[in-house]
């Protein structure tokens, strides 16, 4: 079964180009995808080093349902009712035949740096 009736939202979506001269992310204009967009405030546990005190906490401001051809990865820029977040977490849903039905992306506020 497709979600692609639910999609009935838009979002922006951005690629990181790099950084500018005075240190802040840059990114492209970006392209309009249908989506499904739903705010959320979820705690994710983060161990990035076995044994080491890295380990940290990061609120999911947001949870997005994009078609699975939409072309996004971590860190691109997403636009939704005027405000800017970061792609933290991209995650596939596969339908019963084993194909990728859409994508479920994990959203944090943007900061510019």
């Amino acid at each position: 079964m497709s979600i692609n009736g639910l999609l009935n939202q838009q979002i922006t979506i951005a690629s990181k180009t790099g950084y500018n001269e005075y240190g802040r992310e840059s990114v492209t204009t970006g392209s309009i995808v249908q989506a499904r967009f739903q705010k959320t405030n979820k705690l994710k546990f983060n161990s990035l080093a076995v044994g080491g005190p890295t380990a940290s906490l990061q609120v999911i401001d947001a949870i997005v349902y994009v078609p699975a051809d939409t072309v996004v990865v971590i860190d691109d820029k997403v636009t939704f009712g005027g405000v800017d977040y970061k792609v933290y977490g991209i995650y596939t849903a596969v339908d019963g035949t084993g194909k990728t039905n859409h994508l479920k992306l994990e959203l944090t506020k943007w900061k510019a740096t």
